[in-house]
């Protein structure tokens, strides 16, 4: 096994809590006081929970934290340059919105950072400050999305009650307005999550059910991207195909079928019975006859409102990634959770 090459780059403990500090003084000047008050009970619960948990979980928390920051800054700075094109302080926002946006890519770069083996620690303080520690590098979760805190951590609530179940790790939580999800239907149902088991491979997952195991853990970034878009398309394909439904059509799931468009940039025509087809944009699925196959089941329970757990194997193969060369290390993700339905 080749060895993997140590990080040489200086990691001061202050790198990100600093320019951190920075951020938020300045987000704190573009935001009215009265939306700076925003609870941090729901992210120091579930931080004290996690705190001598197994470093899988501890790992999945981290990064979901992390990315979900990274995010949050990226969209500030996006509203900050469109909102300087009708305003006279054009180049104060202008110069803000790059520090910014220069921070969001930090955050990003250390979150996709993390392996398995990455030493990950959690600090609540007795104010309830939640800091991070991924390797020697501190972040700071609590006041750290001015204005939108609440929004924040229900969404890095969501996300990680998808790998995990919420209502047993914090069986008496304090909500302060937030609500643990019930089930993982409360999520984005075309939003595709990773985890990483150390039996089972890579994995790539969705709130409705659907499952992707990798054997190889190289070529995660094209993994990811490749995951993503065929998540996404089924998705589409199965709304699509529940408004035909609605209409009044006789759908005949075993002429289920995605052909070529008939003209480069034109939609991909999917046929539902005979003589009977629409036209959407499904430009990774029509590459891949087989997987289609496989997840019609799912699809047809999911036109049906039904849940139904699927779990494709050899996902490589599939998705037309088996001769891949792509690895990325910086990219890898391997977090810990795995659910693998019989």
């Amino acid at each position: 096994m080749a060895s993997r090459q140590r990080n040489t780059r200086k990691r001061p403990g202050l790198g990100l809590i600093l320019p951190l500090a920075l951020v938020i003084a300045a987000l704190q000047a573009n935001v009215p006081a009265s939306a700076n008050t925003a609870s941090a009970s729901v992210v120091a619960q579930l931080a004290r929970v996690l705190q001598e948990s197994p470093l899988p979980m501890r790992s999945d928390f981290a990064w979901l934290a992390v990315t979900q920051m990274a995010e949050f800054y990226s969209e500030e700075a996006a509203r900050a340059r469109t909102e300087s094109r009708n305003t006279t302080r054009a180049r104060e926002l202008s110069q803000w919105a790059a520090a910014v946006d220069d921070y969001a890519r930090k955050l990003a770069v250390l979150a996709e950072s993390i392996t398995t083996e990455t030493p990950i620690g959690i600090s609540v303080a007795m104010d309830d400050t939640v800091q991070v520690y991924i390797g020697r590098q501190p972040v700071i979760l609590t006041e750290a999305i001015s204005g939108q805190q609440s929004v924040y951590e229900q969404r890095l609530l969501e996300r990680f009650c998808t790998l995990y179940i919420c209502e047993d790790l914090l069986p008496d939580l304090e909500s302060g307005g937030l609500a643990i999800p019930a089930t993982v239907a409360s999520t984005n149902e075309a939003t595709a999550y990773w985890s990483f088991s150390q039996h089972a491979g890579p994995v790539c997952m969705t709130a409705d059910g659907l499952e992707f195991q990798f054997q190889q853990l190289s070529g995660l970034g094209e993994k990811r991207a490749a995951c993503s878009r065929v998540v996404a398309e089924l998705s589409e394909l199965a709304k699509a195909i529940a408004h035909e439904q609605q209409r009044g059509v006789s759908i005949r799931w075993d002429m289920l079928e995605i052909l070529p468009a008939p003209a480069p940039g034109d939609p991909q025509r999917v046929m539902l019975a005979a003589r009977v087809e629409i036209r959407l944009a499904l430009p990774m699925l029509v590459e891949l006859p087989k997987l289609l196959k496989i997840v019609r089941p799912w699809l047809i329970a999911r036109v049906r409102g039904e849940d139904y757990p699927l779990v494709v194997l050899n996902a490589e193969h599939l998705l037309g990634l088996e001769h891949s060369s792509t690895a990325d290390t910086l990219n890898q993700r391997y977090p810990a959770f795995n659910t693998v339905h019989e």
